[in-house]
């Protein structure tokens, strides 16, 4: 699927005229492809992990981890700030002297997640209940915070990577730490007898701190020379700020559903519904991969042309639909046998809920082509009445149906809210080609 997806997205490059800067296409091909794979590789090692430990844990604390993992992924992605767009969007005007600003980007995101770590730490340990448990044990708040560090810094050596046209270091990075991760939960269980959330989430920790080392090391491959220093330069703050946080809002509306409903599930049904909705939800988010990676590229190439922009937005929607509703189809159709992986529960409680998320990939298709152009266009106000609009009803109205039907009536609501959404994104893309 992501050999498919890479050359696809390279097929469009060439067809628009994209690649008219003489740079190497060979070079954009392998990093485009390599940024696939890496994205594909991290949720598959994810999701054999979880296989592992839904076999050696109880599925009661399979719900807690994954519970705490969203957490903190949802802490790393509020704590990214627009740091990480900014710096690709910053870095060529610094590439003779870059250590200042990635200083300062990697201090300024060490300082925000700790911070948002710990405020959801303080929420925990006041508000949630199953949750609590991250708060009431130190050694369970330590691991969360070096998590949603190291998880922060990952994004942000991810996209330092993208600006430089390495994929192939994300794609090392997001191997190494999944294969850490998945050999940590093995080496946890039969060492420490297995039993506890925490245990689990200390592997995924371990392979954070991997995605951290090995992030540094290669940021001075990346960029010649460099090498990282605690340094704090505001007037570099406030710029990276400036530049990356209308983009940053509009990405966490985005992303917030898929973090925030994992914690929803955990609090409002039960840590055992929400092993069940975590494991199909990981699932869906491979599918999901590919209109998101086509839209980001969609976006360069309007920004790049922004003439052709009807054009672009026609093929990145035709690669998305052929190459998303394949991979939904094979995901539907071997639902249950992946998901019994993890257990005969999952396979019985999510196979149903996991074909109807994966019907998602059409509505997200044309969610993210408008995203694409907006951005593209500077139009970020209009995407982020939508986008705002669509996260808050697909954490509401899932929470909603899943409180009355359980797991298939939230995903029900939540693809009722997808299909809404690109309702409208389909009229203004509609309107665009016109123009176009």
């Amino acid at each position: 699927m992501a050999t498919d997806v890479a050359a696809l997205i390279d097929r469009m490059r060439q067809r628009i005229g994209a690649s008219s800067e003489g740079r190497s296409s060979l070079a954009v091909t392998l990093s485009a492809l390599a940024l696939v794979a890496a994205k594909v590789g991290t949720m598959g090692f994810g999701f054999l992990a979880w296989i592992v430990a839904a076999r050696l844990y109880p599925a009661n604390e399979v719900g807690l981890a994954s519970g705490a993992v969203s957490a903190v992924t949802l802490c790393a992605q509020v704590a990214l700030v627009g740091v990480g767009s900014a710096v690709i969007t910053l870095l060529p005007s610094h590439i003779d002297r870059p250590a200042r600003l990635l200083d300062t980007s990697v201090s300024v995101l060490t300082l925000t997640a700790a911070a948002t770590a710990l405020v959801f730490i303080l929420f925990a340990g006041n508000v949630l209940h199953e949750l609590r448990v991250v708060a009431a044990d130190p050694v369970y708040a330590l691991l969360f915070v070096a998590l949603a560090i190291a998880g922060t810094l990952g994004v942000l050596f991810d996209q330092i990577s993208t600006a430089r046209r390495r994929g192939d270091q994300a794609l090392i990075r997001g191997v190494a730490a999944g294969v850490v991760t998945l050999i940590a939960v093995i080496l946890i269980a039969r060492s420490l007898g297995g039993g506890s959330s925490r245990d689990i989430f200390a592997a995924w920790v371990l392979g954070g701190l991997v995605t951290w080392s090995i992030g540094l090391v290669m940021i001075g491959r990346a960029v010649s020379g460099y090498r990282y220093r605690p340094v704090l330069a505001r007037s570099l703050a406030t710029e990276l700020s400036r530049v990356g946080l209308p983009n940053y809002l509009l990405t966490l509306t985005e992303r917030a559903p898929g973090f925030v409903l994992p914690i929803v599930v955990t609090e409002l049904l039960s840590p055992t519904d929400n092993a069940h909705w975590y494991a199909a939800w990981m699932m869906a988010w491979v599918v999901f991969v590919i209109p998101i990676q086509v839209g980001m590229t969609s976006f360069a190439e309007i920004a790049r042309e922004p003439a052709l922009a009807g054009r672009i937005i026609r093929h990145g929607i035709r690669t998305s639909l052929a190459v998303g509703i394949a991979g939904a189809l094979v995901t539907a159709v071997l639902a249950g046998p992946l998901l019994g992986l993890l257990g005969s529960g999952y396979s019985t409680a999510g196979a149903f809920p996991l074909r109807i998320l994966v019907i998602g990939i059409v509505p997200l298709t044309f969610i993210q082509a408008y995203f694409s152009y907006c951005r593209a266009r500077r139009l970020l106000g209009e995407a982020l009445a939508l986008g705002s609009a669509n996260s808050v009803a697909s954490i509401v109205a899932p929470a909603a149906a899943g409180i009355a039907g359980g797991l298939v009536a939230m995903g029900v609501a939540w693809l009722g809210v997808q299909a809404i959404s690109a309702l409208v994104a389909a009229v203004r893309l509609q309107r665009i080609a016109r123009s176009a």
